[in-house]
């Protein structure tokens, strides 16, 4: 689709706006970490409980994100940043009054569609709006992500000491308010058009989509005892239909076809790599400190705010090197950190904790750097009417990378013998994605049409 009108630069207030509108995934899915057990004792559920608190939240990202940004693409960026505003506005509202696991379950989900409608659109807003500034502010973006994972787990333990579990929900108030007054004051509404009549058609798209990815996490999550295999075939058997449906659709929601071009087919293996190297990482380091180490929960959470710090303060280099023409160059100086801070998690895990602190500053810095350059790679290769899908699909390789980084920690953790699996997977990933890297174009690529 070709946008109706581009204007070059919003007015004073929109970039903020767009800040505070997209720390929400990240923010919510930090600020609940260190609640859980108090979720879980208010709303009388056992352990098992934690599973379904975080992959729900998870899900519903993964499901929503390229939908929702495909959605927008023909729909309009703002309406459904404002509509995912709203969705987020009522979990704050309703899901503090939550008086079981399923209920508050489902409130997570909700919330998780509502910041899912949030961020791929306000990419497309700031592609619109700011296409001069587009790589600066993504690096912007990357900050603010670092600072909401960094401040989310000391603020949500404030905000809970103080006020109860259900303030973690009420914080996201007078952000919403805040983004949404600056984003009504700084840009117009979307450009007035029909609601396209073929948008209907990939209902059967978006559910296949959705079935491939509940049937996923069923299959690696271990939800179902002996029913891995099962769910596994089903899974398979949903792609399978999902890429047909899609391969016919006229508008697809989850546009498969753009698989056939061999660098988006690279960007998003890649991405799912290093997106598995950090999250195992920044959920496997933790439990291997606290169990192998004998660390204390603080202070693991201060080694993760070593990631989070780096990460923030490197975001804004990724994004002035995501402005020059190279490509190749800056993403495989970042990627080749990741390797190296593997070696140092391997063999920090039996020496001194420095070299575990040095491997976290490392992958924070190569993430901040390396997300930045995907993203815009990614948003390179589409036309801008289509900012939308491609931030959403972006995502969603983002999100396969964590749920198979999940994998990896359970099995790196299931014995006394195991625990290579994690050093090995982050090893060879690492490798994996900086060789891979090698495949990318020297300078920026021009969009490519897919008939």
């Amino acid at each position: 689709m070709t946008e109706l009108h581009a204007p070059r630069k919003a007015r004073t207030g929109f970039i903020p706006s767009v800040l505070l509108a997209v720390i929400l995934n990240p923010l919510n899915s930090a600020t609940i970490s260190v609640g859980l057990v108090t979720i879980l004792r208010a709303l009388h559920a056992s352990s098992a409980g934690i599973l379904w608190i975080v992959s729900g939240y998870y899900l519903g990202s993964a499901v929503a994100q390229p939908i929702m940004g495909a959605w927008g693409d023909r729909l309009g960026y703002r309406r459904f940043v404002y509509l995912g505003f709203g969705f987020i506005l009522l979990t704050a509202v309703l899901a503090p009054l939550s008086h079981n696991l399923w209920i508050f379950v489902g409130w997570r989900v909700v919330q998780a569609i509502g910041t899912s409608m949030v961020y791929p659109n306000a990419i497309g807003l700031v592609r619109r709006w700011e296409t001069k500034r587009l790589a600066a502010v993504l690096g912007w973006i990357g900050m603010a992500a670092g600072v909401a994972l960094a401040i989310g787990p000391p603020l949500g333990g404030l905000l809970m000491d103080r006020f109860g579990w259900q303030s973690i929900f009420w914080l996201n108030i007078p952000i919403v308010l805040a983004a949404g007054i600056l984003l009504g004051i700084s840009v117009p509404g979307d450009p007035a058009q029909p609601p396209s009549p073929r948008l209907a058609r990939d209902w059967a798209g978006s559910a296949w989509f959705t079935l491939t990815m509940i049937f996923g996490l069923l299959a690696t999550s271990g939800a179902v005892p002996g029913g891995g295999f099962w769910f596994a075939i089903l899974a398979a058997a949903a792609i399978a239909a999902l890429i047909r449906v899609e391969r016919r659709a006229p508008r697809p929601v989850i546009p498969v076809a753009w698989f056939r071009i061999p660098l988006f087919s690279l960007l998003a293996a890649v991405t799912v790599l290093t997106n598995l190297v950090m999250y195992s990482a920044l959920y496997g380091i933790p439990v291997l400190l606290e169990t192998r180490r004998h660390l204390s929960v603080r202070q693991s959470g201060f080694m993760l705010l070593i990631f989070a710090g780096s990460m923030a303060l490197g975001s804004p280099l990724g994004g002035r090197l995501a402005k020059t023409p190279l490509r190749r160059t800056p993403y495989l100086a970042s990627a080749a950190l990741l390797p190296l801070a593997s070696a140092l998690i391997w063999v920090g895990a039996h020496r001194g904790l420095w070299m575990m602190g040095l491997a976290l500053a490392l992958m924070g810095l190569s993430f901040a750097v390396s997300n930045v350059v995907l993203q815009q790679m990614v948003l390179e290769i589409r036309p801008p009417g289509e900012s939308g899908s491609a931030s959403g699909l972006y995502s969603l390789m983002r999100y396969v990378g964590t749920m198979a980084s999940s994998v990896v920690i359970a099995l790196a953790f299931a014995g006394p013998r195991t625990l290579n699996i994690l050093y090995l997977g982050l090893l060879s990933a690492g490798v994996l994605a900086t060789g891979l890297g090698l495949g990318f174009p020297a300078t920026r690529a021009a969009p490519v049409e897919v008939s």
